[in-house]
Formats: C-alpha cells, sequence, structure tokens
C-alpha cells in the first residue's frame, strides 16, 4: 500500500501509535489486532507490516480532517476503577471500535501538565486519527488514562456533543485500590510526578508529603476536573465504579447506549455474567469475578484505614480552598 497523506488521513488500518521525538509514529493494524491488544501503549498486539514515522514539521503543514467529522466517545477514568473492563466490555468487533488506552493521546495529556496547557494543532491531529474508522455505523469510543483528564475539557471543546464517561471511586475505594499493593504505590509515585502535581493549583499551599497524600491529591484533582466537565458539556456522564461492580449490565447496557454501541436484546446481561467478568480485565489469564474483587477491596480498606484517614484529612483540608467533591452529578445509571 502507497503511504500518502490521504491514505494516513483515512485508513483505520494506519493507526497513529506514539508522539516522540518529534513525529508521529504510526503502526499498521487490523481490526482483529486492536480487539487483541489490551492496551494501545508498549503492550499493544501488533500487526504484520512495517511502521513509519511523520515528523511533526509535516503534521503541522497539512490540514487533517476536523475531529468534529468523525467524533469518539470517551471514557475518562481514576485509574483502578475497572475502566479495562468497561472498554472491554463494549468493543464489538463490527458493532464498535474501542481504544484502550491510546499512547499519543497520553503523551499529550502529560507534556500539557497539570494545568492542560496542551498544543491544540497536535490535538486536533491526535482526535482526527483516532476517529478514523472501518465502518461509518460502528461508534468509535477511546479509554483514555489518567494524564488525558487534564487535557479533558480540551478534548471535548473540540466537538462540545462529545459523549462521554467519567468514571470513578470514591476515596477511601479509590485508596484501597491505587495503593493496596507496593506496585501500586510505585505507580501513585510515578504518575504524581509525571504530571506535575506538586505545582498544580490544588497542591499550592498543602504540598502533599506521603504516598497517601498524593493518592489524595491525585483523587481530588481528577474529581475537580471531573464536576468541571459535567457542568460544562452535555454529554458528559459519571459513573460510580462501584455502580459497575455492583450493577454490571445497568452499566453495560446505559454506556453502550450512550455511546450508540447497539446491543441485542439481552446481550448485557450477557456480558455481564459471562467470562469477561470472571477475569481479570488487564490479564484475561488470571481468575477474578465479583466475590474475589470485593473481598480484596474489604481486605484493603482494613489495612489502609490509616492511609485513608491521612487521605480525608488532606481532601477536608483542600476543600476548604477549592470547595468539597459532592456527588458528581449527571449519573449514567442510578
Amino acid at each position: 500500500m502507497s503511504i500518502t497523506f490521504e491514505t494516513i488521513s483515512d485508513d483505520p488500518a494506519l493507526f497513529l501509535f506514539a508522539l516522540q521525538n518529534e513525529a508521529a509514529h504510526f503502526q499498521p493494524m487490523t481490526r482483529d489486532s486492536f480487539h487483541r491488544s489490551i492496551f494501545l501503549d508498549d503492550r499493544i498486539v501488533r500487526a504484520p507490516g512495517q511502521g513509519f514515522a511523520l515528523p511533526f514539521a509535516e503534521v503541522r503543514g497539512q490540514q487533517w480532517p476536523d475531529p468534529a467529522s468523525r467524533p469518539i466517545g470517551l471514557i475518562f477514568h481514576v485509574a483502578q476503577c475497572g475502566s479495562t473492563l468497561l472498554a472491554r466490555a463494549l468493543d464489538l468487533p463490527g458493532r464498535s471500535l474501542v481504544l484502550r488506552e491510546p499512547a499519543a493521546l497520553r503523551r499529550l495529556g502529560v507534556d500539557a501538565g497539570p494545568e492542560g496547557a496542551v498544543d491544540e494543532a497536535m490535538l486536533r491531529f491526535t482526535l482526527s486519527m483516532l476517529g478514523k474508522r472501518w465502518d461509518a455505523n460502528a461508534p468509535v469510543v477511546v479509554k483514555a488514562n489518567v494524564p488525558v483528564n487534564f487535557i479533558a475539557s480540551e478534548v471535548l471543546s473540540m466537538e462540545p456533543e462529545t459523549k462521554a464517561i467519567c468514571l470513578y471511586f470514591p476515596l477511601a475505594s479509590y485508596v484501597a485500590a491505587v495503593m493496596r499493593t507496593e506496585g501500586h504505590e510505585k505507580w501513585v509515585e510515578s504518575i504524581f510526578a509525571e504530571m506535575r502535581l506538586d505545582s498544580s493549583r490544588f497542591a499550592l499551599g498543602a504540598n502533599p508529603r506521603t504516598t497517601a497524600e498524593r493518592t489524595a491529591c491525585l483523587w481530588f484533582a481528577q474529581m475537580k476536573l471531573f464536576e468541571a466537565l459535567t457542568a460544562t458539556y452535555s454529554g458528559v456522564r459519571t459513573l460510580n465504579a462501584e455502580l459497575l461492580f455492583g450493577q454490571p449490565s445497568a452499566a453495560v447496557a446505559a454506556s453502550a447506549a450512550h455511546f450508540g454501541v447497539v446491543l441485542r436484546d439481552g446481550e448485557a446481561e450477557e456480558i455481564a455474567s459471562g467470562e469477561l467478568f470472571e477475569t481479570y480485565s488487564k490479564n484475561p489469564a488470571l481468575d477474578y469475578d465479583p466475590e474475589v474483587r470485593a473481598a480484596r477491596d474489604a481486605e484493603a480498606k482494613r489495612r489502609l484505614a490509616p492511609q485513608i484517614a491521612e487521605a480525608e484529612a488532606w481532601v477536608s483540608a483542600a476543600s476548604t480552598r477549592h470547595g468539597p467533591v459532592g456527588e458528581l452529578g449527571a449519573p449514567l445509571v442510578g
């Protein structure tokens, strides 16, 4: 296949894999390789073929299709709250295309920093590339990741009617989820540093000193961003992850309807009672049913009770400066 600006613009098999070293890197993909790629970062399941790179100078010199002409749905989430599970439940070849954590979009979030100073031209290009599809009637849904939350308003402003879901945990459940192992704590420290959250407006006057306080700051910042999204964009809905796990068929059905993914009668129930919800969404080789998930959550909350209290105290202090985080509006379920 000849690589031209036209094929780059329109062919979904030419996937924008990364933005690095002053170039946009593309990877050939098939619909099946997208389906088998639980994540579209370094864990991508690559299709055969040679990738290529397009220098940023050429990207900026080309007129790309307006993202509004090929809209995508978006799943924003606070991490460790079932977003991969929900995204995989909605990935139905022939009826949808779900892109899980595309690295290029994440890169823009990291570069933008905690106040969302995004490169608008590169964001427009990235969203245009992610909106390519094989079937015009099969919606594209992008499951983002934490850095993208900090540019979520800029993403949605490209098409203000965009359908989006903000998936979150209440604070205690969030602490239990992201601090349950040493590896998870390292992730908190890493993402806090990568996003430069110590310089964010939420940390001013109360720089978080411990992992529990950094967890609290990370949660608080994201929840305030979600709060602003629901107040600004009519297509945004919120979903408490405890409802996703407690009422999975209702959550899957409502998410599919919100994004325009067509389900058969009873299909949401089939998905919620099937293998996907009985295994670990990030690694299907591991059993991970609702009972295991609930037991793990309860054990983590008991063990991490001091850290939860520490996080709650930090959020209480932050709330005096920025206003409290209440129950998010525009609920998808309930």
